[in-house]
C-alpha cells in the first residue's frame, strides 16, 4: 500500500511541474512569449516604452516579433523569432 501511495505521489508531482500552455491566437502567443523573455533580459520599463508589439508570421510555425520605435525616435526595439507550435522563443535581441 506504501508503494502506491509513493508511486502516485510521485506521478501527480511530476505532472505539476509542466508548464502550462498559453492560449490565444498565434499572434497572441507569440507576443506574450517574446513580452515575457524581453522582460527577463531588458526590464519592464524598457519594454512597456516599446508597445504596441508587432508579430509577423514568418513561416507555420515561427512567428517575428518587435516592438515600435518610442517617441524620441533613439535606441532600437526588441526583436524576437517564437516557435508558436512549441510555445518557445527561438531567439531574441535589442537592436541599437
Amino acid at each position: 500500500m506504501k508503494h502506491y501511495l509513493l508511486i502516485i505521489f510521485l506521478i501527480l508531482f511530476s505532472c505539476s511541474k509542466n508548464k502550462s500552455k498559453i492560449n490565444g491566437s498565434d499572434q497572441d502567443i507569440a507576443i506574450k512569449l517574446a513580452e515575457e523573455v524581453w522582460i527577463k533580459a531588458y526590464g519592464k520599463s524598457e519594454i512597456k516604452e516599446q508597445k504596441p508589439f508587432v508579430a509577423k508570421k514568418k513561416n507555420d510555425s515561427i512567428w517575428v516579433v518587435h516592438g515600435t520605435f518610442n517617441k524620441t525616435g533613439f535606441g532600437g526595439v526588441a526583436y524576437a523569432e517564437v516557435n508558436v507550435k512549441k510555445q518557445k522563443v527561438i531567439t531574441y535581441t535589442h537592436g541599437e
